[in-house]
Formats: C-alpha cells, sequence, structure tokens
C-alpha cells in the first residue's frame, strides 16, 4: 500500500484498496473536507520502475482525450476523469468508480453465460466504446471481458471500457493519417484474446481490436469460435 503523503491526504481519503499490483495499487476514496460524498477509484503508479511496465502516464492521456469531445454520447462509455497528479514517490489518477467487470458478472454471479438480448446489449456497448476510442485517434490492444465493466447506481446499464495501459496511437495528429507500421512488434495483450497479427509480431491496426472485440463477443455469447 503507497504511504500518501499530506498533501495527497489532504485531498482525498483512502476508504479501501481494491487491487494491487507489481507498480501500483487502486484504491476507493473520497474527497476530504467536501460536500462530495462521491466514491472514486484512484489509480496509483510507482515513479521508479521499468519504463515497459509503467503505464500511468497513457491512461491519463487516453482519459483525457476521450472526454475532451463537445458531443456526450462519445464519451459515454468512458468512466468521469476527475484528477490526477504526482509526487516524489508515485503517480496518481482518480477516476469515475465502476462495478464488476463483464468477465466477473458472467463467471461469479450469473454462473453462466449472458442471455441473447442481455449479451447483443453488451456487443453494441462496448463496440461503440471502441469506435469511440478510435475516434480519438488510439487502439486498445486489449480488449476482454476484464477490461469491461458496468456503472454503479444510475449507470447500472452503461458500459464503461477500462484500462488503457497498452493503448497506442495510430494515426498522426495533424493529417489524420494512419502511421507508418513498425516491421517487428513486441507482443502484448492477453494471449487468449489476442489478434493474429499481434501473435506473428505485425503492427495492430483498429482491425485488430475488432478482431479480439469478436473474440470477446464469442465468449460472453457462448459462440463456437472460441471453445477451444
Amino acid at each position: 500500500m503507497v504511504a500518501f503523503d499530506a498533501s495527497i491526504r489532504a485531498l482525498w481519503k483512502v476508504i479501501k484498496i481494491l487491487g494491487s499490483g507489481g507498480f501500483g495499487d487502486v484504491y476507493k476514496v473520497v474527497k476530504e473536507d467536501s460536500d462530495d460524498k462521491n466514491e472514486y477509484a484512484m489509480k496509483t503508479e510507482m515513479v521508479e520502475g521499468d519504463k515497459l511496465k509503467l503505464r500511468l502516464k497513457i491512461e491519463v492521456v487516453v482519459l483525457g482525450l476521450c472526454h475532451e469531445t463537445e458531443d456526450p454520447r462519445k464519451k459515454e462509455h468512458f468512466v468521469p476523469f476527475i484528477d490526477k497528479g504526482k509526487t516524489k514517490k508515485f503517480k496518481f489518477l482518480v477516476m469515475g468508480l465502476v462495478g464488476k467487470s463483464l468477465e466477473d458478472i458472467r463467471r461469479y454471479i450469473l454462473f453462466r453465460n449472458y442471455s441473447k438480448p442481455t449479451a447483443m446489449n453488451a456487443s453494441l456497448q462496448t463496440l461503440q466504446a471502441v469506435w469511440d476510442l478510435h475516434d480519438v485517434g488510439y487502439l486498445h490492444r486489449d480488449i476482454k471481458p476484464q477490461n469491461f465493466a458496468v456503472g454503479l447506481g444510475e449507470y447500472e446499464k452503461t458500459i464503461y471500457m477500462l484500462d488503457f495501459g497498452i493503448a497506442r496511437k495510430y494515426r498522426n495528429d495533424d493529417t489524420k493519417q494512419v502511421k507508418v507500421a513498425r516491421l517487428c512488434v513486441k507482443f502484448l495483450g492477453t494471449i487468449r484474446f489476442a489478434s493474429r497479427a499481434c501473435h506473428l509480431g505485425i503492427e495492430q491496426g483498429r482491425k485488430d481490436d475488432l478482431e479480439t472485440w469478436l473474440y470477446m463477443v464469442s465468449i460472453i455469447s457462448d459462440l463456437l469460435v472460441m471453445k477451444n
């Protein structure tokens, strides 16, 4: 567990730890000395470490871009961006708190795959999230049921895309043209859901996010393509 500086404790009160990893933790937090009693998620990451595994910076960039759009429909499937910061020892990102992931709901609550209407709704919402992420110029590169979660309270029927740690910009900001592909690319992602190009070390594009989305949909819809 991170030892929070006084400057952070003055702003955020930790309720409990939600998860832990090699380079950081995720906490449930509330604003300190504020009328805002909503609960949020704070993701932390150590400042020092393997640069290939330090990924909070890209999460901050991508989530911020997703919320810069003026069209509220384009940011519907991304958790609210609340705060960010850095101390001598760690960086942090505060965002909206979500409920169970699609995988957790399927495995631990339903104990089976989704019904056809529910699977269709989840498929359409997650596809819209992929589309909206591509619209701001980024690939996710790790589409899977664990990286989508339902909201809480009045947003319990909304599905949110999570974890942009290995997201990658695929186009030039000025020209909007797709970047020239690299010749050899290291494997990143989840073996079970990774696209064929990813397994072959080929630069991924938007088609690869859609391919992995299809693999995910086949899982939650109980289709045959991913049985083995």
